[in-house]
């Protein structure tokens, strides 16, 4: 059995076998648990952080979009305001500003919104 973790870590022994947790056989319980310790890790920006990184904008007929918001999934209207991020990727403005909120990335392609110093 030792010689088997061996094999499998390269040749080398997993100091750190104790540590790993299987959360695929943990129970619902157990992973709340779980969540509960570990936290909320927020990565977003804050709403004053934002407005230079999502343009407003409004739908133009020209636009070459999807015809709904990926975050919401619902179709634009012709009235909607729309945030365009530096990717290009189309949102409602306040869908994506509610998700940059959370997370500092483009919710389609993963590109950073916002370069952390």
């Amino acid at each position: 059995m030792v010689l088997q973790g061996s094999i499998l870590m390269g040749g080398r022994r997993d100091l750190f076998r104790d540590w790993r947790l299987d959360v695929d056989n943990m129970s619902y319980e157990q992973l709340l648990e779980l969540g509960e310790r570990i936290g909320n890790v927020n990565t977003g920006l804050k709403e004053d952080e934002m407005e230079p990184y999502i343009t407003k904008t409004k739908l133009q007929i020209s636009d070459q979009v999807d015809k709904k918001c990926s975050i919401c999934q619902e179709e634009y209207e012709e009235d909607d305001k729309l945030g365009r991020l530096n990717c290009d990727h189309l949102y409602h403005f306040q869908c994506i500003q509610q998700w940059v909120a959370h997370k500092n990335c483009c919710p389609v392609c993963k590109h950073q919104v916002a370069a952390r110093r």
